[in-house]
């Protein structure tokens, strides 16, 4: 699965989410834990597909960043493969933690 495909695919399935009650918390509150100003860019009027462009130009800012977000959605092949393993939250909280290949 590419990058933007698996990235619109969180997105869509975290709007869901917290519109059926499953989570307090938005997409912007979620995205916040990357980047406060990127959250802000965030309105509930955006589709899955804009959200998911923003948080992707917000990695390449960050060095390695879409390198190792390709590579974690390149396991993937549907949908549903994709959610099976993770969802948004964890997918921004996972960024955040750098990999450290010596544990």
């Amino acid at each position: 699965m590419r990058l933007e495909e698996g990235l619109e695919v969180l997105v869509k399935d975290w709007i869901n989410l917290h519109e059926d009650g499953g989570t307090k918390f938005s997409v912007g509150e979620v995205v916040n834990n990357l980047d406060r100003d990127l959250a802000l860019a965030i309105t509930p009027q955006m589709k899955p597909s804009q959200v998911s462009e923003l948080i992707e130009s917000y990695l390449h800012k960050i060095p390695g960043a879409v390198e190792n977000a390709e590579r974690f959605m390149a396991q993937f092949e549907t949908p549903g493969d994709l959610l099976e393993e993770t969802d948004l939250d964890c997918f921004v909280c996972d960024l955040g933690t750098p990999e450290d290949d010596d544990l």
